[in-house]
This record gives structure tokens, C-alpha cells and sequence, in this order.
């Protein structure tokens, strides 16, 4: 069942509306500011908001604006109980789909839905429409997601070609394709190329044409964006063809590569050309692992359900402890495999212990504490020696740590 936000300081529009809405077959819930819409709308995922405009302290346009940022695709539907043409002509230029003066008809409110329902299935068809639903990718409120969407915003206004990097199975193509559906370019074309499912023959032609000229699969995203999936896997009798196609393909179609691969070490182990690593790697997004950010599986979980139109709405609290304290060695597509089990045998509409797999219910196989914090302080070096490029003294004078430890 569909799902619609209604965002209005008015508690007595909230039961009006309800009353309307819900007998038509939509699931209803309630925000009475921007502020509240916009934390809801972190933990779950809704198909329609319905906003008033004359809020306080965030009105309706504010909160368009971040919905929109967050998710170009949302569809938000407009309410004012004033006739202003400047508001309704923000609206509309900030991405509103529909803009509704109060009083209404409920006519008008109805087909105003209806419109929206039918447009919410077509961009779920289309390219961008799977933009945002990847977007679940997004939901929570830890300080790990909250900066990586910040970054990935600031990458998406850019111009310059995007490395996204990150562990397997963080679905950095969905992070691709959100990238693509908040640039300017969202409209243009999104063509994948994945080097990981391609024999070298086949890269080859995939890339350029018998006489050395650009291909028609890489001619067919001009005006728009060209995803190289697994960078790491072209060969090196390729690389050199790849970089300069990505430099003569500036200005006219914008290109991302991901990998899960360090290219920095493979560079250092010469096993990747560094003329193309500089090329695609000084713009760089790293998505963060699951377990960087346990805290938002809750919401994750929620968001995924819904964009399945499954039947959960609460995880208990020992699932929720088993959840968040897991490894997760497969990052997101392990969850979203682990939800599905526990929701294929769940007997309501809450997903209990009982409902987890085996190998998260034996917690005998997790690190104890130790080992957690030695394989974050780990990561943590790493991370410090690669930001000061290679200078192990600068490292460890930031660390407080002997230069041998590094």
C-alpha cells in the first residue's frame, strides 16, 4: 500500500485529511513542522508528502527544498490557505508537483493524488525512478551518513569526473545513480560499462570502435553520464585507452568509475597506470561500510520494506541488538538479503529475534573487544597515512605514535 506524509501545524487538517485519504487506499502519517516532516522522512520512506507552506520554525518551502535535494524524484504535493503567485511559482520551480489552495475541493485533492500516484510509477520505471529508490541507501541520521551526503551532494554539482570507492557490496552503481539523478545532467542518459563482466575483447570494443573513435555505446551517453563499474578490472593494455577517452569525453558526458579495490596501492604495485588513476581520482567519494554506521540500520531496514511494500513496520529490540552489533561483511546487499529471509518467515508485522538467520543469532563468532578496536585503529592508520599521502613521519606525528608502527 502507498504511503503519504501530511505536513500541516494543524492537528484538525491532519483528521481532515486522514479521513479522506485513508479510505482510498493510501497509509497516512502525520508531521506538524518541517523539521519533524524532515526526520521522518530519514527513518521511513513515504510515496507522496502533502505539505502546508505557512509553517514555523520550517515552512513548506524550506522543506521542498531539502526533500528535493535529498531526492530529486520525491513528489510533494503543495497547500496554502493563501492565493500567492509568488509561493506557488517557487513551488513549482523548486520541484512541486502540485500546488493547492485552501479551501479545496476534495475532488481537486483527489485527482491531485491520483496524478501523483501515476507519476510516482512512472519514474519508478524509469532510469531515475531507480535513483530513488537506491536513495534508501541514504536514510538515517548517523553523523556517517549525514557527512557522506553532504559530500556526495557537493560531488554531484561537479563537473569533473568522480572515483566512488568503498568495500564490496556498498552498491556504489546505486551511489552512481544518485549522483546522476541530483546533477544538472539528470535528464541526460546513464550508461554502464562494467569491466568486472567483460573479457578483455569485449571492453575493447565496448570502448572504441575498429578505427580507434569513441563507440556507440560510449557516443550514446553524451549529454549525460558514463559509469565504469570496477575500474580496477580493466587491463593494463586498456588503462591508457580509457584515460583518454575520459579526457577527450570532458564537456559533453561526465564519467564515474568505482572500485573496491585500493587503485593507490595497485598504482604503487604498478598494476594500475597512474596517468589514469589521476585522472579519475581527484574527485573521490567513499561510501561508508555498514558497520561505520550501525546506527542507521533501523531506518534502513524500515526504508527497505517499504520500497518492497512489505508489511513491517517495527524490529524488535533484541533484533535490533542483533542487527547493529553484526559485522557485516557483505555491507548493504547482505542486509537487504538478511531482511528478506526474516520478513519470507515472520508471522506479523514486526521482524523478531526468532525471524534473524543463524549467523546472527550465533554471537560466539564476533570479535571481542580487543580485536574491535585493534581493527579500528587499523583502519584508522591507514586512513591518516594514505590523507598524508605516504609521509609515515606526518602520520604518526598525528597519531602520537613511533613511525616504524606505521
Amino acid at each position: 500500500m502507498q504511503s503519504i506524509l501530511i505536513v500541516d501545524d494543524l492537528e484538525s487538517i491532519h483528521e481532515m485529511l486522514d479521513a479522506v485519504i485513508q479510505p482510498i487506499g493510501y497509509n497516512t502519517a502525520f508531521a506538524t513542522d518541517g523539521e519533524i516532516a524532515l526526520q521522518k522522512i530519514r527513518e521511513e520512506h513515504y510515496d507522496i508528502v502533502l505539505t502546508d507552506i505557512n509553517m514555523k520554525p520550517m515552512d513548506g518551502l524550506a522543506l521542498l527544498a531539502q526533500i528535493k535535494e535529498a531526492d530529486p524524484n520525491a513528489i510533494v504535493i503543495m497547500m496554502s490557505g493563501y492565493a500567492n503567485i509568488e509561493n506557488a511559482t517557487k513551488a513549482l520551480k523548486l520541484g512541486a508537483f502540485d500546488y493547492l489552495t485552501k479551501p479545496f475541493k476534495v475532488d481537486q485533492l483527489m485527482a491531485s493524488i491520483e496524478r501523483a500516484s501515476i507519476e510516482r510509477k512512472k519514474r519508478l520505471e524509469s532510469g531515475n525512478g531507480s535513483a530513488a529508490q537506491n536513495s534508501i541507501l541514504l536514510s538515517g541520521d548517523s553523523i556517517a551518513i549525514k557527512s557522506f551526503v553532504e559530500r556526495l551532494n557537493r560531488a554531484a554539482k561537479l563537473p569533473t569526473p568522480l572515483l566512488v570507492t568503498g568495500e564490496a557490496g556498498t552498491q556504489k552503481a546505486s551511489i552512481a545513480a544518485i549522483v546522476h539523478a541530483k546533477s544538472e545532467l539528470a535528464g541526460g542518459p546513464f550508461v554502464t560499462i562494467d569491466a568486472k563482466k567483460l573479457d578483455p575483447a569485449e571492453l575493447a570494443e565496448t570502448l572504441l570502435n575498429s578505427e580507434g573513435a569513441p563507440s556507440d555505446t560510449i557516443l550514446s551517453a553524451r549529454d549525460g553520464f558514463l559509469f565504469v563499474a570496477n575500474v580496477d578490472a580493466v587491463p593494463s593494455d586498456l588503462q591508457n585507452s580509457l584515460g583518454n577517452l575520459i579526457r577527450d569525453l570532458k564537456g559533453e558526458t561526465r564519467v564515474i568509475c568505482s572500485s573496491s579495490i585500493d587503485l593507490e596501492q595497485l598504482v604503487e604495485d604498478g598494476e594500475f597506470e597512474d596517468a589514469l588513476y589521476f585522472r579519475i581520482a581527484n574527485n573521490a567519494l567513499h561510501v561508508p561500510s555498514l558497520r561505520d554506521r550501525a546506527d542507521d540500520i533501523a531506518a534502513l531496514s524500515l526504508a527497505y520494506f517499504a520500497q518492497e511494500h512489505l508489511p513491517f513496520t517495527a524490529i524488535g529490540e533484541n533484533a535490533g541488538a542483533l542487527l547493529q552489533g553484526y559485522r557485516w561483511p557483505g555491507n548493504y546487499t547482505e542486509l537487504q538479503e538478511v531482511l528478506s529471509s526474516a520478513a519470507a518467515i515472520a508471522e506479523d508485522q514486526t521482524i523478531r529475534e526468532a525471524d534473524l538467520p543463524e549467523k546472527l543469532r550465533d554471537t560466539s563468532s564476533w570479535p571481542n573487544l580487543e580485536q574491535h578496536l585493534a581493527a579500528q585503529t587499523e583502519q584508522y592508520k591507514r586512513a591518516v597515512v594514505k590523507a598524508c599521502q605516504g609521509d609515515t613521519a606526518k602520520a604518526a606525528q598525528i597519531l602520537g605514535c613511533d613511525p616504524s608502527d606505521l
